[in-house]
Order: C-alpha cells, then sequence, then structure tokens
C-alpha cells in the first residue's frame, strides 16, 4: 500500500503483468480539486450580469452543472494520481490504462481503480559475448541466370497467351508486370499487341518486349536482381540466427495482449497478400478449411516468438542508449505524404517511423558488436 496526504493506493499484482490499483482520496482533498475545478471553470463561464472570474461559486456551479465540475475535478485528480504513483512504482503500461470511478459526490471521499498491463522484465545475458558468422552469399552463376530468364519466359508466354484469349485491359497506373520463379517483379512494356512484338522463343525480341535493350541487357537486369535476392536472405537468415541465440540468454514472460498483438499484424499481412493476389479471405479460409481462430492457433508460437524477440532488441537498444532524433523523423517523414491524416495520425505514424527507426538502429549495433 502506498500513501501521501492527498490519497492512498493499494497495488494489486497479478499474473502476466497485470496490475489493479485501488485509489481513495479523502473527502478534503476532493473538496478542495472540487473547489480549483470550480474556479477554473468561472474564469471561462460567459454569465450574464457579471464579467469573466467575478461570478460568485455557486452561480458559476449552477451554470455549468454539477455533473461537469465533479467530472472534471475527477479527471484532474485520475490524472494527478497516477503520474504520481507511475512514477513512484516505476510501472509503463504497455496498454492504455482502464480506469473505473468508485465513488463520486460532493462533499465525499473520491475512490477510482486503474487496470493495465505492466511491460513485462526482460534480462538479458551478456549477449556481447556472443559471435555469429556470417555466411558469404552463394555466387551467381550462369546456369542461374538462364534459369531465371527460362522462369521468366515461360511466365510471359502464359500472360500472352491469356491476354490473346481475353478483351483488352487498361494498364495498372504502375506499368504492366509478371512476377518470375523466385517472385521477382518483372516489367513489360506494353508497346503493341504481344503477339507480333516478340517471337515465342527467348532472343532479343522477347527481352525487348519486358522492357530491356536486348537478351545482354536482360541478363544483366536478371543478375542483379538475383544477387540482390540472395544478399536479402543471407541478411534474413544472419538476423534469424542473432535472434535464435539472443532468446537463448534471455528471459521474459510475454503478456498475453502482446501475442494476440501480433497475432491480429499476421492476419493483416496475410490479408494484404491476399488482396494483391485478388483474393479474400474468406475464399482463402474455404480453401485451406479452416477458421481464423484455428490459424491464430497455429500461428500463436510464432507470434510469441516474434513478440520475445522484439522485448529483447528493446532492452538491448535502451541498455546501449540508442536514440532517435528528431531530423531522423522528419527526414523519414518527407517520402509520407500528410494532407488527409489528422493530428492524432500523425502522431501515430511519428511514434511508428520512430520505433522503427530504433530497431534498425539497434539491429545494426548488434551486427557490428557480433558479426564476425
Amino acid at each position: 500500500m502506498g500513501y501521501n496526504f492527498n490519497m492512498q493506493y493499494t497495488i494489486n499484482r497479478q499474473d502476466k503483468g497485470k496490475i489493479d490499483i485501488m485509489v481513495d482520496v479523502p473527502k478534503a482533498s476532493f473538496e478542495d480539486s472540487y473547489k480549483n475545478t470550480l474556479a477554473q471553470l468561472g474564469k471561462s463561464a460567459n454569465i450574464a450580469g457579471f464579467r469573466p472570474g467575478m461570478a460568485p461559486a455557486e452561480i458559476v456551479e449552477k451554470h455549468v452543472g454539477i455533473s461537469k465540475v465533479l467530472n472534471e475535478t475527477a479527471s484532474f485528480l485520475v490524472n494527478k494520481h497516477l503520474r504520481e504513483i507511475f512514477e513512484k512504482e516505476k510501472f509503463f503500461p504497455i496498454d492504455s490504462p482502464k480506469i473505473a470511478i468508485e465513488t463520486l459526490a460532493q462533499a465525499a471521499p473520491f475512490s477510482f481503480t486503474v487496470s493495465f498491463i505492466q511491460k513485462p522484465e526482460v534480462k538479458v545475458g551478456d549477449w556481447k559475448k556472443l559471435v555469429i558468422k556470417k555466411v558469404a552469399a552463394k555466387e551467381i552463376t550462369e546456369a542461374d541466370i538462364g534459369e531465371s530468364i527460362k522462369n521468366i519466359f515461360e511466365a510471359w508466354k502464359k500472360s500472352k497467351q491469356t491476354k490473346e484469349s481475353k478483351e483488352p485491359e487498361e494498364p495498372e497506373a504502375t506499368g504492366k508486370f509478371i512476377y518470375d520463379a523466385h517472385g521477382n517483379r518483372i516489367p513489360i512494356k506494353d508497346s503493341g499487341s504481344p503477339s507480333t512484338n516478340a517471337q515465342d522463343e527467348i532472343d532479343d525480341n522477347f527481352a525487348r518486349a519486358i522492357g530491356a535493350r536486348d537478351l545482354a541487357h536482360l541478363r544483366e537486369l536478371v543478375k542483379k536482381d538475383l544477387e540482390t535476392i540472395v544478399a536479402d536472405q543471407v541478411e534474413a537468415k544472419l538476423e534469424s540466427e542473432i535472434f535464435e541465440k539472443l532468446l537463448e540468454i534471455s528471459t521474459v514472460e510475454v503478456p498475453d495482449i502482446l501475442v494476440e498483438d501480433e497475432l491480429n499484424r499476421i492476419l493483416v499481412r496475410l490479408t494484404s497478400q491476399l488482396e494483391r493476389e485478388k483474393r479474400d479471405l474468406d475464399s482463402y479460409l474455404k480453401e485451406q478449411k479452416t477458421t481464423i481462430d484455428e490459424l491464430k492457433t497455429k500461428w500463436r508460437p510464432q507470434a510469441e516468438k516474434n513478440v520475445k524477440t522484439t522485448l529483447v532488441m528493446d532492452e538491448i537498444g535502451r541498455g546501449e542508449q540508442i536514440k532517435v532524433t528528431k531530423e531522423e523523423i522528419e527526414q523519414a517523414m518527407k517520402g509520407v505524404t500528410e494532407t488527409n491524416l489528422s493530428q492524432d495520425q500523425r502522431a501515430d505514424l511519428e511514434r511508428y517511423i520512430a520505433l522503427s527507426i530504433f530497431q534498425a538502429k539497434t539491429m545494426d549495433l548488434v551486427k557490428k558488436t557480433l558479426v564476425s
């Protein structure tokens, strides 16, 4: 139990970081706050026959309504005492605290309960002693390039045959494209009917039909694409190994609310992917003969792992005093269209960008420290 002259509080700690705090404000303290609130409201009240701030308290009370004064007083006291309690007890909620007013009346004690999930304690071992070896990227061979071009050619032929069997369609705003077997987005130059602009073989005409200058140029482009893909795969494998090693030497109890948030993010990513493929979630669920709840059950172990990894990296970043500057956020915001953003939406976006920069800088530091 905590106590000061103006209030006392009781903390109830539960499993997985859930905390309830009962706060009791004595009658005298509530009455003082009520009078102060009433005086502040009186300063801005437009009451006939009185200059602003000069009307008697009972007139102001009648004008604005007792209910408004009570609610304003309660809001002030809740915010004031929560700041005091959170600072003293070192509480860091990971969700918005839920407030329940227990008693609210004139000339009476005031009490309320706040419930929230405390940010879990994260213990990271001596991570700087870990050693991670980066595997060199696989060299791209002429055979790899040839196989990729063959895949692109087969996809292009299929796309051409499909187009010839349908009415012409308007090209997308970003241009027409196909995907090769590696998932690369291949732009297709629209220069007339595909049946008259390239023969059905891999040659310069085919290369020009999909936007390259000739076959040699296409081979250069494909080689660069494959090198990028392989480099990304090596980097992803390296980061995965780093995360595995860090989790082995770390302990953290993951709150359910963070796991649920991560499951929802996974679902959003799946929905976005299906939309790009011009499919919908309901159809996907029918095809897979499953439900959203079953998918979430399947994803839960990975979601828990993702949350643990994020918390561990956050702890390392804070321990290393990694900072995100205002200039870095402003630079990242330059590419964002803000015309339709509300003030709250902009603030949320800035927080997201700041977190993304923080995570990227933390990962860079960890790589520089561990990778040989």
